[in-house]
């Protein structure tokens, strides 16, 4: 049986899912990563395991459909950064984008008026998550590493070497390192010189559907003939693989992390610098806001704070008698930093409004409201430039969740579709790798989609929910200017 194989290089897991040419999955294979936090505000992932996991998949799921795949296109998580030196040998592990090491050189960029600059020729917000802060910092506290270190790259780059030889970042990942033009997709040389670094040190920027081919030796013979198609960053593939080919519909993802985007067809800022804006292929982009805290915020509360064993599905079916507003509880989800809306690596978590009358229940419906609120507030930056909106995509983990994909559509106002897969980054990757290969156009199916109409009852009391919240974020001094 023919297949295009996506590979989705995520955070939490290294996929491999085969898709027919129809869009439909034949098989899908994960390996979980292992995340390392060998300091506060450190968090990284070993660049040999993670490749290996990617060759292990793709072994495995040839094994099983018993015959190689068509192509294999990528999708990768987005600001990862490793040094390596003159043999390509690791330096540094892949620094993630959820590490906030880096903070205090962004406040530095924002504090002396540059940030600004560096949003207008990138359209990234300067943070602790872009490789541009992690240079910055890597220069600062271990300048050996720094001297030492022939090239600066990512995740996906390190595969890709290590299959073909190549050095070579698409122009999705590359808008995302806070390092590229986004007008000019090329790297920016006044950024690369406040980085104390050269375009030798990069690699080559190539669009999302470049083909290459696997060195000899690296997987079996018959992976040198297969086409690899460098593909995109996962978040906007997920728009992809969704189906969102314009701005009419907003995609919100929440998997480890969360975040809410729209697909537009030229570069477009916020300006509040509060949305990011990264290349997707040929005209098309995406503009938005990622969140640190996505599902991982319910994954904390169920194993160090109410120490469950019930699986997720049990402990939201434990929430279904509490009314929408979790009867006053609000809950500021920042357990890990926050990127948008906020951009503040030190922001906190917080329970708010606790009294005798909550109980554990509650406690997890108010966390997953504040997730969240957190996401109705990048969507209502893109609200803002866009009144063309008719509703919201959802895709990731949580969407397999009825109950919190109501709630999205509750809080938003909005309605809400579910794709036909959850699996929309490497089906994204999978569409522009068909495409790119010569071979017929791999498309989801938008037939016969399951919609959540927003309750109008319920979306009324998370207007004033949202005050709430919007509130709190200024008591705290987490924002500096009301949310609309």
């Amino acid at each position: 049986m023919e297949y295009f194989l996506g590979i989705d290089m995520g955070t939490t897991s290294i996929k491999a899912v085969a898709f027919s040419k129809n869009a439909t999955i034949l098989y899908r294979y994960a390996i979980e990563n292992e995340t390392l936090y060998p300091q506060p505000g450190f968090a990284e992932q070993h660049p040999d395991k993670i490749l290996q996991a990617v060759i292990n998949c793709v072994l495995e799921v040839a094994a099983y459909l018993q015959q190689p795949p068509l192509c294999i296109s990528f999708s990768a998580a987005l600001h990862g950064l490793i040094a390596i030196d003159a043999a390509g040998i690791p330096l540094t592990n892949c620094i993630l984008w959820s590490d906030t090491r880096a903070a205090q050189e962004a406040l530095t960029l924002h504090q002396n008026g540059i940030a600004s600059e560096i949003y207008q020729k990138t359209g990234v917000p300067v943070h602790a998550m872009t490789p541009l802060c992690k240079l910055l910092w890597l220069q600062k506290n271990n300048p050996d590493v720094f001297k030492k270190s022939a090239r600066f790259i990512g995740m996906k780059e390190y595969v890709l070497h290590a299959l073909t030889g190549k050095y070579a970042i698409d122009t999705s990942l590359a808008t995302a390192t806070g390092l590229c033009n986004i007008y000019l997709l090329q790297w920016d040389d006044s950024i690369l010189s406040l980085a104390n670094i050269s375009k030798q040190q990069l690699s080559e920027i190539v669009q999302t559907d470049a083909v290459f081919y696997v060195k000899n030796g690296v997987l079996p013979n018959w992976a040198n003939i297969i086409p690899l198609v460098i593909g995109a960053g996962d978040g906007p593939l997920a728009n992809l693989g969704m189906g969102i080919i314009d701005d009419r519909n907003i995609a919100v993802t929440i998997g480890t992390s969360a975040a809410a985007r729209s697909t537009i067809q030229s570069p477009q800022l916020d300006d509040g610098m509060q949305t990011f804006c990264y290349h997707l292929q040929h005209t098309t982009y995406v503009m938005g806001g990622a969140s640190n805290n996505g599902a991982s915020v319910l994954q904390w509360l169920k194993e160090a704070i109410l120490q469950s064993n019930n699986t997720y599905t049990a402990l939201v079916a434990e929430t279904a008698a509490i009314p929408a507003g979790s009867n006053g509880l609000l809950v500021l989800p920042f357990i890990a930093g926050e990127r948008a809306p906020l951009w503040n690596a030190n922001a906190t978590a917080a329970f708010l409004g606790m009294t005798q009358q909550h109980t554990r229940a509650h406690c997890i419906k108010a966390v997953m409201e504040g997730v969240l609120l957190n996401v109705y507030t990048i969507i209502l930056a893109l609200l803002k430039t866009n009144s063309n909106v008719e509703g919201i995509y959802a895709g990731g983990g949580f969407a397999e969740s009825a109950e919190w994909v109501q709630m999205l559509a509750d809080i938003s106002g909005l309605p809400v579709q579910l794709p036909a897969t959850i699996e929309t980054s490497a089906l994204g990757a999978v569409m522009i790798g068909a495409k790119a290969t010569g071979h017929a156009n791999v498309a989801p199916s938008n037939n016969n989609l399951t919609v959540y109409m927003p309750n109008a009852a319920s979306h009324q009391i998370y207007q004033k929910v949202f005050l709430q919240y919007n509130e709190a974020l200024k008591n705290l001094g987490l924002l500096k200017k009301p949310l609309e």
